[in-house]
């Protein structure tokens, strides 16, 4: 019977000596401990990146003229006023093409002399607010573009345009 209690003490101690080594033992499962750090290992934040507004290209309005005259009101005024605003800031050195047109009434000699003088004033008026007026051409279609067929769609007729060149 002795042997039989040292074997059963035996399995007793070894089995008390396995249960103690697997509840002292880790999980996988669990987070390893973090390692201490010099602070060095922290990456810099990127720098952040200042996004500037697109700028809108510049557009001149279309300048449209009283019957019969080549005087500027004060809206054609103060669009060509923002056209040269925008050009001055952005592209100073754009090169621009007024072109004069007229409604469908009078003569053809007439209504290209006034389109070359809407043209013209236009050119002046941007002359006078600080652009190079040798970078500005201008020309006149007279008649020649004018769609319109009553007093409303003649005053779209008579009018300014611009292209950059």
């Amino acid at each position: 019977m002795k042997r039989h209690v040292n074997s059963s003490l035996t399995v007793l101690v070894c089995l008390t000596f396995f249960g103690a080594m697997l509840t002292g033992c880790k999980k996988d499962t669990e987070e390893p401990e973090p390692e201490e750090t010099t602070g060095a290992e922290i990456p810099e934040p990127e720098p952040e990146v200042e996004v500037e507004p697109v700028e809108e290209p510049c557009a001149f309005e279309t300048v449209y003229f009283a019957f019969d005259s080549s005087e500027l009101d004060s809206s054609a005024r103060s669009a060509i006023q923002s056209a040269v605003d925008c050009y001055r800031d952005q592209n100073p050195n754009v090169r621009l093409l007024l072109t004069g047109a007229c409604d469908p009434r009078g003569t053809e000699e007439y209504n290209i002399a006034l389109g070359e003088r809407r043209a013209q004033s236009v050119r002046s008026y941007m002359k006078s607010l600080g652009m190079d007026p040798s970078k500005i051409s201008i020309t006149s279609v007279g008649e020649e573009m004018a769609s319109g067929t009553d007093e409303a769609s003649w005053a779209l007729d008579r009018n300014v345009s611009t292209t950059e060149q």
